[in-house]
């Protein structure tokens, strides 16, 4: 069997980022948010392109943000995977998309984050995230 690297505390607070990230975008709270990130995060996906540090990252939550037509959303995130040596990792989750609105749930997309992982003041954060939808190129 392999090493499983990085302390209990380590594995734990990388599964509270992932955790944090998909409420806070669920839930608009963007500095929330923002916080999951370095301040030299980059944010891609192929629907809204890639945004690059704090500044960046604040602008797509407004895209986002209106892209939603008041709709509610649910992230909801399964199969995390991460290897981390000393104060960086790489990680991976899969991501299945629920759109709410007008008392209709639909699953609006499926697909899986890529994700390079850091460190920062005893804290982890996504240096990079990269959404690709399945089905989508």
């Amino acid at each position: 069997m392999a090493e499983i690297k990085g302390s209990v505390e380590d594995r734990l607070d990388i599964h509270d980022l992932y955790a944090r990230y998909a409420s806070a975008i669920d839930n608009a709270e963007y500095d929330d948010w923002l916080a999951c990130f370095t301040e030299d995060g980059v944010f891609e996906s192929s629907r809204f392109g890639k945004h690059s540090g704090q500044e960046g990252l604040r602008k797509f939550t407004r895209i986002y943000r209106d892209s939603l037509g008041g709709a509610q959303v649910l992230h909801v995130i399964t199969n995390v995977h991460f290897k981390i040596e000393a104060e960086a990792g790489m990680g991976s989750c899969y991501l299945v998309y629920y759109h709410c609105k007008d008392g209709r749930v639909q699953q609006a997309a499926a697909g899986r984050y890529k994700d390079t992982l850091r460190k920062v003041n005893g804290q982890w954060h996504f240096a990079s995230r990269k959404v690709s939808l399945d089905g989508h190129h």
